[in-house]
């Protein structure tokens, strides 16, 4: 039988019913679970279909390829394996709506874990063609979030000892390029997934990855007392922030670039992933106005059309895709929200919260209603697998973390609401309510946006309300903010600073509800 046919076959294994015995409910897409959410141009079934997909692609029949645990699937013929990359990318929306069944997902990983601490690209573990190898490394970032709204402290260090042989894997000599310090990818460790040899390339999404990884390890290293792997996975991302800038930059094209460590020279073919050194200001400051120029040039990547092209317009690679998933020609011009999601946090960090406000309202306005694998740029249709998983998650995430600017973190009790709205939003009216919070409270958040000023509302509902609020704007030029309370008088406000990123906030303590305008 061929690969196919057992895939296809597989899939079909996702439409099964909730876990049987010994396995708690799951419930991802019921309407307890989903907010409720008023926002222009999305309606609430646009926002409910992306957790039915994320309920379609939901396999329960543990355990698959060795996975422990119920597990999110990619969707359309990729069937019922689980893959590294999809499973982590679903995790940032899963935990919004069920924190238990994001959690046993991460123990899920832990069962595949390979001895020398590997984690496959999925369950068959082998691609004609290409070495043995891994997958864009997004669990890092998926496990960070999840135990951010945990408080299962086992699962943190269970996690711990997964994420460390996991990033000790990446730098050994099984993926670490020994004299430019760079970590070299194959297949799907980077995309476009094209590299069939190992140690030939070091790809600049991957090696970005790998620094957010190193910053997530050595942070949980040192909140559990490991001194030594603190001081380590810090010296790790020293190392690969200076390799990166000094390998991967081209001053006279002002823009990062794959490195070919065997041939000792850069790629010259312009990927979306360029700007992904934006993250945690890997780039420096003398460098953004450049990288800035380019990503906001419609010459390169349609920056005033759509969202993001995965490559530029220049590139000798460039195409749009249409149809079913061909593999790197989808990744050479076609719209990804994994290339979106980066540049959109990236904007933030640099400190530029304007232009990631319009990329994150153009992205989840090209998937809404339409959560396919991949869109083209030309005219916003979508291609490939036509209910993808990935897709509708990272839509999700985007809309309450990105736009609504919700973040919650359970270690330190501390609920933020920060909304970034492009201006193209003002005069209007948005709101999600009933969006879960992980000690089972729930939180509204209601925001009238008139431009020069915004009014942001909130609500906790529930018995467990012990987390702090803070509420906020982002800092979107040099003005002083003036800040008035439900009575009309003027509060203190804060100017907080993280990474590159500004933003004017109050902080109202454990009161239930709220009512500030910043102005």
């Amino acid at each position: 039988m061929c690969f196919k046919k057992i895939i296809r076959g597989l899939f079909m294994l996702c439409l099964l019913p909730y876990p049987g015995m010994g396995q708690p409910t799951i419930n991802i897409n019921g309407k307890d679970v989903v907010p409720k959410i008023v926002f222009p141009g999305i309606s609430q079934a646009d926002f409910s279909d992306a957790f039915n997909v994320l309920r379609e692609c939901l396999v329960v029949d543990e355990p698959r390829f060795g996975f422990s645990q119920p597990f999110i699937a990619p969707g359309g013929h990729y069937g019922g394996c689980w893959w590294q990359l999809d499973a982590s990318l679903s995790l940032q929306a899963t935990k919004w709506v069920d924190q238990r069944f994001s959690e046993n997902m991460l123990r899920g990983f832990v069962s595949v874990q390979k001895d020398n601490g590997r984690i496959p690209l999925y369950g068959y573990d082998a691609v004609a063609g290409y070495p043995t190898c891994s997958s864009l490394p997004k669990l890092f970032q998926a496990a960070h979030a999840v135990l951010r709204q945990s408080d299962d402290a086992e699962l943190k260090s269970t996690v711990y000892r997964m994420l460390k042989a996991y990033l000790d894997w990446w730098f050994s000599d099984e993926r670490r390029d020994a004299g430019t310090g760079l970590i070299t990818g194959v297949f799907e460790e980077s995309f476009p997934p094209v590299e069939k040899q190992l140690k030939a390339v070091a790809q600049v999404d991957l090696n970005v990855e790998m620094v957010i990884a190193c910053d997530i390890v050595a942070a949980l290293a040192e909140e559990l007392g490991h001194t030594a792997d603190h001081a380590r996975y810090t010296t790790y991302q020293a190392e690969l922030r200076a390799a990166i800038n000094r390998y991967m930059w081209d001053e006279r094209r002002g823009a990062y670039y794959a490195y070919h460590v065997i041939d000792k020279k850069r790629d010259s073919t312009l990927i979306a992933y360029t700007f992904d050194p934006f993250r945690m200001h890997i780039a420096p400051r003398s460098r953004i106005g450049r990288m800035v120029d380019m990503l906001t040039d419609d010459d390169y990547f349609n920056w005033s059309a759509n969202a993001v092209t995965s490559a530029a317009k220049t590139a000798a690679i460039y195409t749009e895709t249409k149809g079913a998933y061909n593999g790197a020609p989808s990744w050479s011009g076609s719209v990804w929200t994994l290339r979106n999601a980066v540049i959109i946090q990236g904007l933030e960090d640099i400190g530029r919260p304007d232009l990631s406000a319009y990329l994150a309202l153009k992205t989840v306005r090209m998937f809404n209603n339409n959560y396919t694998e991949f869109v083209n740029p030309t005219d916003g249709s979508g291609h490939g697998v036509q209910r993808y998983a990935w897709s509708a998650a990272q839509y999700i995430q985007i809309l309450i973390e990105e736009i609504f600017g919700i973040d919650v973190d359970r270690q330190t009790h501390t609920i933020r609401i920060r909304p970034n709205l492009d201006p193209s939003l003002a005069g209007e009216r948005m709101s999600l309510e009933g969006l879960m919070l992980p000690n089972g409270d729930r939180l509204a958040v209601h925001i009238d946006y008139r431009g020069e000023a915004t009014r942001i509302s909130y609500v906790v509902s529930g018995a467990s309300q012990d987390m702090n609020v803070v509420v906020g704007v982002p800092e979107k030029s040099k003005g002083r903010v003036r800040v008035t309370g439900a009575d009309g008088k003027r509060m203190k406000v804060k100017r907080n600073r993280q990474h590159g990123a500004a933003a004017y906030e109050i902080s109202n303590g454990i009161q239930p509800t709220g009512d500030f305008t910043f102005n």
